[in-house]
Parts: structure tokens; sequence; C-alpha cells
């Protein structure tokens, strides 16, 4: 077995490295290069359609929310079915406090000097940005659980316009369209309904990569921040704004298709690309101030099993749990989807590079967020933390945009699976 999976880590290295080299070729043929190989990759670009308006912003708020409502409102009413007894509303809805939901709600609470395990701070792994934010909230509504999920709703529906602006601005409304109802039905979509941090993190990853994309480097600056401070992998965004950057200056085509001192304007506006930044150095000085140690949290990651592994390990390690445990609820629960969520992330993603689907930025974030995922040493929330890489829902959009037969048969699978993780997540299965 073990020389089997060795294969498997071999061809899963050759096929990250191999895509990202075609990434890379994209992205220099968008900065200016030329060259047979870069000439080669850039002849397939797919057709962007950004005159076209679609719907207003007002009303995907408002779908996305009622959904993200409706999801609610579904959970507690299984909460009630899945009870052995009694169970009250309130009850019901505190059903669907589960998991990290319940560190978060004791940080808000509790304050990260406050909330010690062992007598020691072991979630300052956890970044401050939604514990922040709840606590703002909470100064108008008292029960945080309250105050925690109305934030998450709120905020992934505000993430929602955005991830349908930018995918209406790359293929148009009726695939801006698809991509919303692709990234609402994904199997692990409820967690931006709950006490989680999904809500908050698409709101800012997608709204500083709209920002980065119009090129108002301010805006992009400010939500990158919010990104970084929230999720580790927030600080990805810095990504998308640099190919943009690059991008508009084109600093690497001939003397006569670019402007002489362009490079001196890529540096002028390097600050506010690496403003997100801000957002780690808040959380290292957060480090500081609870534990003396601005790195304190990689101490602290070793209790979690969490670091870095490479992609080719942990897909190996997945594998390998799946095959011991297929025949229990662990093995379906955590292993079975994020081996799934692997395999198709990673044939999209070839498909979105090899046709152009996406801006290179976009692609360049979608490709990093998807890898960078796959590096957790113990992946036990692949599922929960691909709902945020947008990307892929656009990419879906732009896939299944001329077939309709294949449109139908994803949107039902996304339905019915995320009925059945939902489910088994309030039945107690270890789906986080």
């Amino acid at each position: 077995r073990k020389g089997e999976w060795a294969v498997l880590g071999v061809l899963v290295t050759l096929a990250v490295l191999s895509l990202g080299v075609l990434l890379l070729l994209r992205c220099l043929a968008a900065w200016g290069a030329g060259g047979r190989l870069v000439s080669l990759v850039s002849l397939a670009q797919g057709e962007a359609r950004s005159g076209e308006e679609g719907v207003p912003g007002w009303q995907v708020f408002l779908w996305s929310f009622g959904f993200r409502v409706l999801l609610v409102g579904t959970g507690m009413l299984a909460a009630v079915l899945l009870s052995q007894g009694e169970l009250s509303p309130e009850g019901a809805f505190r059903q669907l406090l589960r998991w990290d939901g319940n560190h978060y709600k004791n940080l808000v609470e509790l304050g990260y000097a406050g909330y010690v395990e062992n007598g020691q701070h072991l979630f300052l792994v956890f970044f401050p940005g939604y514990v922040w934010a709840v606590r703002l909230l909470r100064l108008l509504i008292p029960d945080t659980q309250v105050a925690g999920m109305l934030l998450s709703c709120l905020c992934a529906s505000g993430g929602s316009c955005y991830v349908y602006k930018l995918a209406r601005d790359c293929g148009g409304p009726a695939v801006a369209r698809d991509a919303l109802f692709y990234l609402s039905l994904f199997p692990f979509s409820f967690f931006s309904s709950l006490m989680m941090t999904e809500g908050l993190f698409l709101l800012a990853s997608a709204g500083a990569c709209y920002y980065a994309r119009r090129r108002r480097w301010i805006l992009y600056g400010v939500f990158g921040a919010a990104a970084a401070l929230t999720r580790m992998t927030g600080l990805l965004v810095i990504l998308p704004a640099a190919v943009e950057l690059l991008a508009g200056e084109r600093p690497l085509a001939p003397a006569a298709g670019r402007s002489k001192h362009c490079w001196r304007r890529v540096f002028r506006r390097l600050p506010p690309v690496l403003l997100p930044a801000a957002g780690t150095v808040f959380y290292l000085l957060l480090n500081a101030w609870v534990d003396g140690d601005p790195f304190a949290f990689v101490k602290h990651q070793e209790h979690w099993y969490q670091g870095f592994l490479w992609v080719s390990q942990v897909v190996e390690y997945m594998v390998d749990y799946f095959a011991g445990n297929a025949l229990l609820s662990v093995g379906w629960a955590v292993w079975f989807p994020g081996l799934v969520l692997f395999l198709g992330g990673m044939l999209l993603l070839y498909w979105g590079v090899l046709r152009g689907a996406l801006p290179p930025s976009l692609l360049a974030y979608g490709f990093f967020f998807f890898t960078a995922t796959y590096c957790l040493s113990w992946l036990l929330s692949a599922g929960r933390y691909l709902s945020c890489c947008f990307p892929l829902f656009l990419l879906l959009g732009r896939l299944t945009e001329n077939r309709p037969g294949f449109r139908s048969a994803l949107l039902a699978g996304e339905g019915i699976s995320l009925g059945l993780y939902y489910c088994a997540f309030l039945a107690g299965a270890q789906v986080m």
C-alpha cells in the first residue's frame, strides 16, 4: 500500500507543478512577455462579456440572505427531527453551534487572554477578525450566537454580491447567476450561516479581488487587510492584486508596447498592494500581547496537529485514512469529500487555465488558495475551507454555460449533497 500511495504522491506533485507552470505562462502573457510557449497558452482565451449589467446588487444580497436564513430555519427543523425527546425552538437553535463554533463563542465572551486550556492560550490559532466583528455586533445584540450567525449571514450575502459581480464581468449575467447557485448549493455552504469565519472571509476576500480587478487600491487594501485578519490564507489576496498591477502596466512587453516609466509606477503602487499584510501584523501583535511572542500561534498549532505539509503527502494520507475508514462515518464525513473535491478542483483549474476562462489574477488566486488548503498537515475541514474558494464557482459557471444537462445534474447533485452533509453535521458526524 505504501508503494501505491508513493506513486500517487508523485503524480499529484507533477499535476500541481505543471498546473503552476501553465498558470505562470498565462500570467507572463498578461504582463506583456512574448515567446513561443507563452503564445501557445495565451491563444486559448475565453470570451468575457463585461458590458451586461445583470441583476442589481440589492437583489443578489436579498436573495442570498434569504437563502441563508432558510438554511438556518431548515437546520433548526432538522435538529428537532433528529432529537430523541422534546426540543424547544431555542434548543434547536443552540444545536447549530458545534465544533469550532464553540471556540469562537468562547473567544468572543472571554477574550484571547481569558480563554485558556491546560494553562495555555491554545486558541490563539483562531484569527481575530471574526471574533472582533462579533464583539462589535454584540453591542446591539447581546446573545453571542445570534450576533455571530447574523454577522455570518450578512457577510456571506455581501460576499455573494462580489462573487456575482466578478462572474458577471468574466462571463455575463447567466454565468454570474449560475456561479451564485453553485456557491450557495455547495455541500458545505451551510457553514457560512453558522458561527464560523466563512461568511466574513468570503466578503473580505471576494471584495479584495473585485477591487483589485478594478484597480481601486485603497478599497482593495481595506478588504484585503480584513481577509488577512480573518484567516491565514487571507494574505493570498496580494497575489491577484500583484497580477493585476503588472497586467495593467505590461512591464515585460517590448519597449514599443509599454510605457517608459511603467516600472516606476509599479513600485509606487506596491504599498497599497501590500496593505493586506497589515491584517497579519495585527494578528502577530495579538500573539505578542497575549503570549509574549508574536509567533506563539506556531507552537500552539502543534496541539491541533496543524502545520505545513506538501500537497502530495496530504493527499496520500487522505487516501490512506479513507481506505482504512471506508466503513465508518469519519471516512465519508472527512476523507471522502476532501478527496473528491481535490480531484474535481484540480480538473476544474486545469480547464480554467488552459481555456483562459477567467482573468489570470483570479486563476492565480484560485490555484494558490486551493493548493494552500491542501497543504495543511491535518486537513479535517477541506470542504468548509473550499466553500470560500470562489474562483472554482466562477469556473463552474463558465464550464456549464452551454451545457444545460450538465448544469442541471451538477446543481441537483450539489443540493442533495448539501442536505446530506448538513443533516450529518446536525447528527454529530465529523463534518467540520
